[in-house]
């Protein structure tokens, strides 16, 4: 299945909305992880980054399938710019599609949902940064052939400029662990 359809279905699946593109890329992410899909995710500041699930999505909003709101805070960054959010909906035509694909393709998008429920069971509530460290974490580990204690995470997460507590690290091990992505250890 192409991107843009995975993302249309993730959206569709989040309630037709997602808040912040962190938690869209990262929702994306463990798709293509549970899926054996290579969407190219590279280590990025906020956790594993995909450029193809952000084309994707530019393609969308082209499309007029996705619309983007951004929210300011009010709060600048240690740069100077204002710190946003930006919003994910799907446009009614973008609702049209999503019915589309379900009934041509019956079988993937059932298989893309239940990847989706099994996220939710497992711990996702919709809170990026526990889904970005957890994402941080489960890269760590792919990149490696062997097993690593918390303190070997916490080591690799500092040699791509992650800083992840132990806390935050056992928490996101646990969440692989019932995802199955990781056994205990």
């Amino acid at each position: 299945m192409k991107i843009d359809r995975l993302i249309l279905l993730v959206l569709d699946h989040s309630g037709g909305t997602i808040s912040g593109k962190t938690l869209l890329q990262k929702r994306c992410f463990f798709l293509g992880e549970l899926l054996g899909k290579d969407l190219h995710y590279q280590a990025h500041y906020y956790g594993p980054y995909s450029a193809e699930v952000e084309d994707g999505l530019a393609k969308l909003k082209g499309l007029e399938f996705v619309q983007e709101r951004s929210l300011g805070f009010g709060v600048a960054d240690s740069v100077g710019f204002e710190v946003r959010r930006y919003d994910y909906t799907l446009t009614d035509d973008g609702r049209i599609v999503v019915k589309t694909l379900k009934q041509r393709r019956p079988d993937e998008c059932a298989e893309v949902a239940s990847v989706l429920d099994n996220l939710k069971a497992a711990g996702d509530t919709g809170n990026y940064v526990e889904l970005s460290i957890a994402a941080k974490t489960w890269h760590i580990l792919s990149e490696t052939e062997s097993p690593m204690t918390t303190s070997a995470i916490r080591t690799g997460a500092k040699d791509l400029g992650w800083d992840i507590s132990e806390e935050s690290i056992d928490e996101a091990c646990a969440f692989l662990q019932k995802l199955k992505m990781v056994e205990k250890g």
